[in-house]
């Protein structure tokens, strides 16, 4: 297969170094279309008043990818729409930090997965639970058997947010459903020297799930936060089903109700 590869940490990112050994050593054709520069946190922003211009990065006297002067949507969008239109299937990642629970909405890698999705392609987004690069030694020997797995999810058009533990050992797979519960954010206030106030976020702590959260599988921060490479399908509809009925029922019976009459003065 022929497999397109992104991320949000940029094109010179350790991670997607092991993607692309990931792909080559399981037999597979990788090509790489990524940002040029750090853009985590970004989720599905693209660039609208600027050309986006692919510049071509070497290793060893060979083609690695292309740095686009974009962000991680823009990046996929074009190797789909201009560069690559024949990939099998999208990755992107392996980003530097976990995408479980609500690192999801604001996921550069996961927003530019989604860009896969939408061109008609399976997406796999891959994250690790820690932002040092260094402790990604030995993740590649870690996950090359496990690749047959991963490939196998690509039958048809769908995306995989596929989270893998910082640990010695990872203790297996678990399928996952996304953790219902938000952010609680911190934010550090600072004095600059002109005296205007300043804030930097400073931590990231979580709510509790939502009471209603479905039991029948454990959700993804959690189940990451064991030991396990977790994987949860996720959907582009953002419809909700349930009010959405509720809120035609209501206004079927509103416009039912007589209106007052006008009084003439």
């Amino acid at each position: 297969m022929e497999i397109l590869l992104g991320n949000d940490d940029g094109i010179h990112a350790r991670g997607l170094r092991i993607l692309y050994e990931l792909v080559a050593a399981s037999g597979h054709k990788p090509y790489i279309v990524a940002p040029e520069h750090q853009a985590s946190g970004t989720s599905h922003a693209i660039t609208l008043h600027t050309p986006l211009i692919p510049r071509p990065i070497y290793s060893e006297g060979k083609l690695y990818g292309l740095a686009v002067n974009g962000l991680p949507a823009d990046a996929i969008k074009l190797g789909i729409s201009a560069i690559y239109p024949d990939v099998d299937v999208v990755m992107t990642g392996i980003n530097a930090g976990h995408n479980a629970g609500p690192a999801a909405c604001y996921s550069g890698t996961l927003a530019a997965a989604f860009e896969g999705f939408m061109a008609g392609k399976p997406a796999l987004a891959f994250s690790f639970d820690a932002f040092n690069e260094d402790k990604m030694d030995g993740l590649k020997e870690t996950l090359l058997p496990l690749m047959p797995q991963f490939l196998a999810l690509c039958h048809t058009p769908h995306v995989y947010n596929i989270n893998i533990p910082c640990v010695a050992k990872v203790k297996g797979i678990k399928l996952t459903r996304h953790y219902l519960g938000f952010y609680l954010d911190h934010y550090e206030k600072h004095c600059d020297p002109r005296g205007r106030d300043y804030y930097w976020l400073k931590g990231l702590g979580y709510a509790p799930e939502r009471p209603d959260a479905p039991g029948r599988y454990p959700n993804d921060l959690e189940t990451l936060n064991k030991g396990y490479i977790t994987i949860t399908p996720l959907q582009y509809d953002w419809t909700e089903y349930e009010l959405l009925d509720k809120v035609a029922q209501d206004m079927e019976k509103h416009a039912g109700e007589k209106k007052p009459k006008h009084q003439p003065r």
